[in-house]
Order: structure tokens, then sequence, then C-alpha cells
């Protein structure tokens, strides 16, 4: 039975080398050409999709390591309640939270040598949930961008120095094509598919993505 990742990598790369095709298709329809495959194009696609699988998949058991579980119904429903919420835009209630926070940090003398130097938060499922969503929309896009502007580039002969100009270019269009669809994907990916699932999931979401990436790659 194949290991996890390897079974990962596997459907990753066909569901990417799908997404390039696709890619293809339409740039040559769209130029009213009859189809050829390029496979310098798809190479290069491939070799991407190659590089990022095993760095993405340990990332999705890190995260899920550091924040384990899926939040709860309950948790859920208490946290969209109407008394939270209006607790939330109330300026009382986060002058009282900031309030007790500064009298919580300056413990008494006599209270110094009975507090813990570290002392652990309580985990809920809503919050790992939420912790991941907020490092998937941050740390991970970032990387995962970076990463594909400097790799393409790179396999298409440019110099490291150019590549990273092209990632300040492309910086802002591409992270805000990502960010209108990688938030639905995350909250699928951390409610209800398991960790070893992530990276297939996100690429079969991200079919539609993988056709952008290669029309914006020049396919």
């Amino acid at each position: 039975m194949p290991s996890p990742l390897l079974a990962t990598f596997v459907q990753a790369t066909a569901l990417n080398a799908i997404s390039n095709v696709l890619a293809q298709l339409i740039d040559q329809r769209n130029n009213k050409t009859p189809f050829i495959l390029n496979t310098p194009a798809l190479l290069q696609f491939l070799i991407y999709g190659i590089i990022i699988v095993p760095p993405n998949f340990y990332w999705q058991r890190f995260l899920e390591a550091r924040y384990p579980g899926f939040p709860t119904r309950s948790e859920v429903s208490a946290a969209f309640s109407a008394q939270n919420l209006l607790s939330f835009f109330s300026p009382r209630s986060w002058l009282a939270f900031f309030s007790k926070a500064q009298t919580e940090s300056l413990p008494s003398h006599k209270d110094k040598e009975k507090t813990p130097l570290w002392k652990p938060r309580e985990r809920t499922g809503l919050r790992s949930f939420l912790m991941k969503f907020f490092f998937d929309q941050t740390v991970a896009s970032v990387v995962n961008l970076v990463l594909f502007v400097v790799i393409i580039n790179l396999l298409k002969g440019e110099t490291v120095g150019r590549s990273w100009e092209l990632v300040i270019e492309d910086f802002r269009p591409i992270m805000s094509a990502r960010l209108k669809y990688r938030p639905v994907v995350s909250v699928l990916m951390y409610t209800v598919i398991p960790v070893d699932r992530r990276v297939v999931f996100g690429s079969a979401c991200g079919v539609i993505w993988g056709v952008y990436l290669s029309l914006y790659a020049g396919v």
C-alpha cells in the first residue's frame, strides 16, 4: 500500500497536468488556433507541482499537530449566537477585555512565585480551525505564491533577479485571485477533510486555479 505522501504526490500531479492541458485548450481556442500540446509548458507546470507537493503535505500535518481537531456544531452555534456577536462589536466588552488582560499581566509580588512561566491555553476545535484558517490564508498563501512565480520563471530560463522582480510585479493580482477561492477551500479542508487528503483536495478544488496559474504563466 503506497504511503500517504506518495498517494498525494501522484494524485496532485495528475490534477496539475489536467489543469495545464485545460489551460492550453482554453488559450488556443481563444486564439482560434488548432490544439497542439505545448509539452515544455506542461513539463514546467508538472515540475513546479512536484516541487511544492511535499512541503505542502508536511505543512498540513504540522498545522494539524499544532492545532488538532475540528470545530463542533455546538462551538460554531455558540460563536455565532446573537449574544456573542453583540459582545464582539461592543466597545465596552473590548475595554473590559484589555483591562482584564492588563491586570492579569501584572501579578502581585506574592503571586509571582506561584504564577507559572507558561500557562497552556485551552484548545478547542473552533480555535484550532481559526488558527489553521489564518495560517493558510497568510503564510501558506504568500509562500506558495512566491514559489510559483520563482520556480516557473526559473524553469523558463529567467535569472533569479528577474524572477524576484516578477514576484513583486505579480504578487498583487495573483494574491487577489487566490483570495477569491481559497477561503472556501480552507473552510472545507479544516472542517471535514482528513489531514492526509488535504493537499489532494486542494488540488482537486484548485483545477480551475491551476488553469488560471497556467494561463498566467503563459501555459
